[in-house]
């Protein structure tokens, strides 16, 4: 069974998509950065743990992108508001 999506359909798809590309983006980031500041004689653990979340945001942030592209649509380059919870619950 295969139903196509209406033009009005993709753009709300490809819309949602894009937010989902652009927190994973940022997730992936964050993860870095934070990877990059932990020190101390315990930090091999909590930096491996950090780098396979930012892998994880990478992985997720692939996929978006290649469901936005098989759309017709273009990945957004755009970041979200940092620290506004609500635009991220969208």
């Amino acid at each position: 069974m295969t139903s196509e999506l209406s033009s009005a359909e993709t753009t709300k798809v490809v819309a949602t998509l894009n937010h989902i590309l652009e927190l994973e983006l940022a997730g992936l980031v964050r993860y870095l950065h934070y990877s990059f500041m932990i020190f101390g004689h315990n930090r091999i653990p909590i930096v491996a743990w950090l780098r396979a979340q930012a892998d994880e945001a990478q992985a997720h942030a692939v996929q978006a992108g290649e469901h936005i592209t098989n759309l017709a649509g273009h990945p957004s380059q755009d970041r979200p508001a940092a620290g506004n919870a609500q635009a991220q619950r969208r």
